[in-house]
Order: C-alpha cells, then sequence, then structure tokens
C-alpha cells in the first residue's frame, strides 16, 4: 500500500558507520519481508544511536506503522517533523496514524500538507478521504476518494469510501428532505425506495401511492412500483408501471434535474443542487449520490475479492434484513481482518439478530475482554444470556450497557425483562416503563404486565394488559402492510 516507504532508508545510512548500515539494511529488508516487529526492534537501536537522524525515525515509524502501532508511529513521524518540518514521509505517516487512531481532525491538516506537496499521492488521498469521511465531511471526502480512484483503481479501499461518501451524501439530502417538505411527492417517493431496499413492499407501495396522489409526474415511481409488484407475484401489473414509466421518455430538458439525471450526468446533478434546498434539488441529489454511490460499489465488485467487498456485501444483507447471510459476509471479513474488533462486533450482532445465540456468545466473551466499556458489546452478551435462559447472569452487563448510555432504550428494555425472569419485579419496572416507547414485538408491554402481576398491582396490570393487547393487534396490522399490504392493482 505504501510506495515511498523506504525511500528514506537509503538516504539515512550514507554517512552511517558500516555496521550501523549493516543493521539498517537488515530492517529494511524485514519491513519488506512483512516482519515488522523485528525490525522495530532495530530500528530502536539505530535511533538511539543516531537521535538526530529524522529519516531513521521516519523509518521506524513506517515499521510501527504496518505492524499496526499506530501510537508508537505518530509519536515517531512527530519526532522526525521536529527534526525535519518538510518531510513528506513523516507528514504522510503521522496523519495516516491518527486516521487509524480515530483521531480525524488531528490527520486533515497532516495529510493536506502531503497532498499540497505530491497532489498525486494515492496514499495521502486515501487517508485523507478516510478522515474527512470520520468527520462527516462526506462531500470532501467523495472528493479525495474521486481522486484517490484515478490514482489507483485497483484498490478496493478506494471506491468502498467512495461509496461510502455517496450513501452518506444521499442520506442527508433524504434527510433534509424530510424536515423541509414531509407531505412532498419527492420525500413519499424517496422513503418508497427506502422501503423497498427493506424489502418492505408494503410499506413501499403506500408510499409510492402517496407520491402519485401528490403528483402523478415524477419519474421513478411508476418504476418503484412496479419492483414492488414483481417482488410480491403480480408481474402482469409490474409491466403496466413500466409502461407508465417508459411514456416519460423525451418529457425533459436539457439543464433540468431530470433530463441530467435520464442521461447519466449525475455530477452535474449534484453540483446544481448544492446551493439549492427546494424539494426537487434535493430528491434529484439524493438520487444522484445513491447511484453515484452504487457505481463505486459495481467497481468494487469487479476487483478480486477483498475485505472491503465483504463488508459493503453484510452491509447490504443487513440492510434487508438477510441477517444469516450478512454472518456470512462478516466471517470471510473476519478472515482477512482476524483482530479488527469492529468486523468481530458486527458478527456478533449478526448472530444475535439472526437468533443464533450459541454461536454469538464465545465472540462476545472475548470482545468482553478487548472492549468491556463497549455499550453494544455488553448489551449483546447480557441480551444473548438472556435469550439463553440465563437471566440472573444477564443482569450486569445490560445494567453496564444502560449506566455506558441511559437513552440506549433496548438495553434498558433487556435489562427489565432480565430482572422479572430473575424474579426481581419491583426493580424492573422502572427500566420496562422507559423502554417501553421502543418496544417491537410486544415483548416489553408483556414483560410490564407481569410486573405488574407478580408485585400485586392489579389496577396497574389491568391497564397494562389491555395496553398488550391493542399493541399485539397493531403490530399484526403494521406486520401485514409491511409484508405484503394493501397491495392493489394499477388504478
Amino acid at each position: 500500500m505504501w510506495p515511498i516507504a523506504f525511500l528514506l532508508a537509503a538516504v539515512a545510512l550514507c554517512a552511517q558507520p558500516a555496521d550501523l548500515a549493516t543493521k539498517a539494511q537488515r530492517a529494511q529488508e524485514l519491513v519488506r519481508a512483512d516482519k515488522s516487529d523485528e525490525a522495530i526492534s532495530l530500528y530502536l537501536q539505530l535511533v538511539r544511536a543516531l537521535p538526530n537522524d529524522a529519516g531513521m525515525l521516519v523509518n521506524l515509524a513506517i515499521a510501527e506503522f504496518k505492524a499496526k502501532r499506530y501510537a508508537d508511529s505518530a509519536a515517531h513521524a512527530g519526532a522526525a517533523l521536529k527534526l525535519q518540518p518538510e518531510s513528506v514521509a513523516a507528514n504522510l505517516f503521522l496523519g495516516s496514524s491518527y486516521v487509524e487512531l480515530g483521531e480525524n481532525a488531528r490527520a486533515v491538516a497532516t495529510l493536506e500538507k502531503v497532498i499540497a506537496v505530491q497532489p498525486n499521492d494515492r496514499n495521502a488521498r486515501l487517508m485523507l478521504g478516510e478522515a474527512l469521511l470520520g468527520l462527516e465531511r462526506n462531500y470532501e471526502a467523495a472528493i479525495q476518494f474521486q481522486k484517490a480512484s484515478e490514482l489507483a483503481p485497483e484498490n478496493p479501499k478506494v471506491w468502498y469510501g467512495l461509496g461510502h461518501s455517496y450513501e452518506a451524501l444521499a442520506e442527508n439530502a433524504f434527510r433534509r428532505l424530510e424536515r423541509e417538505a414531509p407531505e412532498s411527492s419527492y420525500w413519499f417517493a424517496l422513503s418508497g425506495d427506502v422501503l423497498l431496499k427493506q424489502r418492505r413492499y408494503g410499506s413501499a407501495f403506500a408510499q409510492y401511492r402517496r407520491a402519485l396522489n401528490v403528483s402523478d409526474a415524477l419519474r421513478g415511481v411508476h418504476l418503484g412500483l412496479a419492483v414492488v409488484y414483481e417482488q410480491t407475484g403480480h408481474p402482469d401489473w409490474a409491466a403496466v408501471e413500466r409502461n407508465r414509466e417508459g411514456n416519460f421518455a423525451g418529457h425533459c430538458h436539457p439543464g433540468q434535474f431530470e433530463c441530467d439525471f435520464i442521461g447519466g450526468r449525475l455530477r452535474d446533478i449534484v453540483e446544481a443542487a448544492k446551493a439549492n434546498t427546494a424539494p426537487e434539488a434535493l430528491y434529484w441529489a439524493s438520487k444522484a449520490y445513491s447511484m453515484l454511490a452504487q457505481q463505486a460499489y459495481d467497481r468494487l465488485a469487479q476487483l478480486p475479492s477483498s475485505l472491503e467487498l465483504h463488508l459493503h456485501t453484510a452491509h447490504q444483507f443487513e440492510i434487508q434484513g438477510l441477517h444469516r447471510e450478512a454472518a456470512g459476509e462478516w466471517r470471510q471479513a473476519q478472515k482477512l481482518a482476524p483482530g479488527d474488533t469492529r468486523i468481530q462486533t458486527a458478527l456478533a450482532g449478526s448472530y444475535f439478530r439472526s437468533h443464533n445465540y450459541e454461536a454469538a456468545l464465545p465472540l462476545l466473551r472475548e470482545l468482553m475482554k478487548k472492549q468491556p466499556s463497549s455499550r453494544e458489546v455488553n448489551f449483546l452478551y447480557g441480551a444473548s444470556l438472556l435469550n439463553l435462559e440465563q437471566p440472573a447472569k444477564a443482569i450486569e452487563p445490560l445494567e453496564t450497557a444502560g449506566q455506558l448510555d441511559p437513552t440506549f432504550l433496548p438495553a434498558q428494555a433487556a435489562l427489565g425483562q432480565a430482572l422479572v425472569r430473575a424474579a426481581k419485579p419491583a426493580e424492573a419496572i422502572p427500566h420496562l416503563k422507559v423502554a417501553i416507547s421502543a418496544d417491537e414485538d410486544a415483548t416489553v408491554h408483556f414483560q410490564l404486565l407481569r410486573a405488574y402481576q407478580l408485585t400485586g398491582q392489579t389496577e396497574l396490570a389491568r391497564q397494562a394488559l389491555a395496553d398488550y393487547r391493542a399493541f399485539q393487534k397493531s403490530l399484526e396490522e403494521k406486520k401485514r402492510i409491511e409484508e405484503r399490504g394493501e397491495i392493489t392493482p394499477p388504478s
């Protein structure tokens, strides 16, 4: 990944004694052979012998970066910069180490210095894109990833980052449209697109129909309805809607958002929409960004199998609610990045959501050792124990999750349930009352009912029973609508 990584070694050796030159040469060979830990030991000896050699400090930082010792790499790159403030390599590895450490704000200025001197440095562009994406400066991130993709089209990281940047921009446009024009045909149509990706066909159908009720001249809605019909077994109805979508052909003029979208001039749309907050502009900007993201992911899929491809595919399966399939992709990603706790946590989450608690538990035990202060890990661990009929053991990690984030209602709900099942109903009630607004399957309503019954609060139990029955009925109706709904023929 780092083609300039060893350019400073020869410079650093020019005036050194033979024994130091030999040791430096050996260290360089070890780094090239992916034996960075061994190289670090040699470079530390060299740095002690040559404390004012900025090049040797950079080489040490490079070895530490490759060994994933990012804090050490940042420290030694920073030390090199004190001796040689204009060192491009030192700035590159300092900024890159900051990115890996999650210190994105500190990384940006450092990496910009590299690009100012070497605008075609693919590594600096990539790392700057990742730093900007981490800061949610998505438009700027997309610019950097786009440039990196031109410099290194074979690198899956750049297409993955570019896709993420465009996805975030599409989401931002959608959310802004939701705030500013929630009853517009534009928002109904985009929300239909979101629901369609989630395979919630009944709800998507309802939103597309609402869009048509407001305006029947919005391109894309009939196509969305056609997909709904196809996915729910109505190919004849789908053909009607595809024909209606085709009737829009030619109904646009150059310079219009719609015309640019049809012509594939997606970047023209996003440029024109940057300073335009009208609902129409936000609608087409969101669709253009989504299309650009898909194009980036299509390029990613054309490359050899990679960590980034497995990550993207796993996320797509999660969006669709296909958690077992997502777990398979996380496992493949884990093989390529075995020490990545984010991937391990995501895998545990997919196991949990697919009700494979037996597989989740050993993974979560290891994660608890590495991340004892993680809200998500504590919740998943406690909730898995609860689902494996170990409520007493579940209480402590669920309490920790709730303390780490009192607003995280799934932890409050699970803790309340664990306390009820551990014969502590009085303690459960406050947690269940807090969590009831986020109940998804009537479990919280039922556990609150049980807690009132077990504590002898008859009148509250009677009301809780009525609430539970009403909520169950509403859930059944919601499920019916989301799965197939009132999907009727084209009107």
